[in-house]
């Protein structure tokens, strides 16, 4: 009678896990409180929620949510939460909480976010002891797909890319200089329009220039972000995300620059925070 959620800005991984252990996997549109309006936030919890819990019957819910990290964004989540689960102990929580939970349990250590934004800490096994705000994609998320994605979008079009590259990124997306900038500075979500372009650098880490792009956003990350925390090469680095977990391999190479072990790498928190919770 456990309910248990991964909430980023685009969707929500549900788990409910009942007295007998089974579990019931769903999904629902992102509830970053930043994000979604009031109106269509409690459509998703009639819609998509509540029809998966039987009679509302759930004991304790644990919601990790990015824009969860402040006071005021919680209790607007828990409000919501509490007028269709009235007798259920609700926590909710910041998505980097769960990320440690789920990569170091309740062991020290650091734990990053690398998605399509950045974020870090460092835990002490039980709570997160140091955090620099994450800033956003406009100022820093520095390692995130935001971030790569920049890269790769400013050196192509101020013609930097090898020609093999600017042909393949050319025919991959094609369209000129203000096309792209019109849909970067006035089209919707401009982060997740960054993004996108990352995997054309993540999918060809293996060639030396792309290498070399995706290595320098992950050593700002230790730059700007993990080497201002106390003794942080004294801890293992563990991380969260589709970026941290597809370059993998560029993130270990910059983390020895920094002589930190890598322990864990995963692309999502949910299946580790089921295993937190359930022991």
């Amino acid at each position: 009678m456990l309910l248990l959620a991964d909430s980023g800005s685009t969707k929500v991984d549900w788990c409910y896990i009942d007295a007998q252990g089974k579990q019931t996997r769903f999904q629902s549109v992102g509830m970053n409180p930043y994000n979604i309006t009031h109106e269509n936030l409690n459509t998703e919890i009639k819609e998509k929620v509540l029809p998966n819990l039987p009679n509302n019957h759930v004991k304790e819910m644990y919601f990790y949510g990015s824009g969860c990290s402040t006071d005021q964004k919680k209790n607007e989540m828990q409000e919501v939460f509490n007028q269709y689960l009235p007798n259920t102990s609700i926590h909710i929580e910041d998505d980097l909480l769960g990320a440690a939970r789920a990569t170091c349990g309740h062991k020290s250590g650091v734990a990053a976010i690398l998605g399509t934004g950045s974020n870090s800490c460092l835990y002490d096994g039980e709570k997160i002891t140091e955090n620099l705000p994450s800033l956003g994609y406009v100022l820093c998320d520095e390692g995130a797909g935001t971030n790569i994605g920049k890269l790769v979008l400013r050196n192509y079009l101020r013609g930097q890319f090898p020609k093999h590259l600017h042909d393949e990124f050319k025919a991959e997306n094609p369209g000129e200089e203000a096309d792209f900038l019109n849909r970067l500075y006035q089209g919707e979500v401009p982060n997740y329009y960054l993004a996108s372009f990352a995997k054309f650098a993540i999918s060809r880490q293996k060639d030396p220039y792309c290498y070399a792009l995706i290595e320098e956003a992950f050593d700002n990350f230790f730059k700007m972000q993990v080497t201002q925390y106390t003794d942080y090469n004294k801890e293992p680095i563990n991380v969260v995300g589709s970026v941290g977990y597809h370059a993998q391999e560029v993130f270990k190479d910059v983390a020895k620059k920094y002589n930190m072990p890598v322990n864990k790498v995963i692309k999502a928190p949910l299946e580790a925070l089921i295993e937190y919770h359930l022991q």
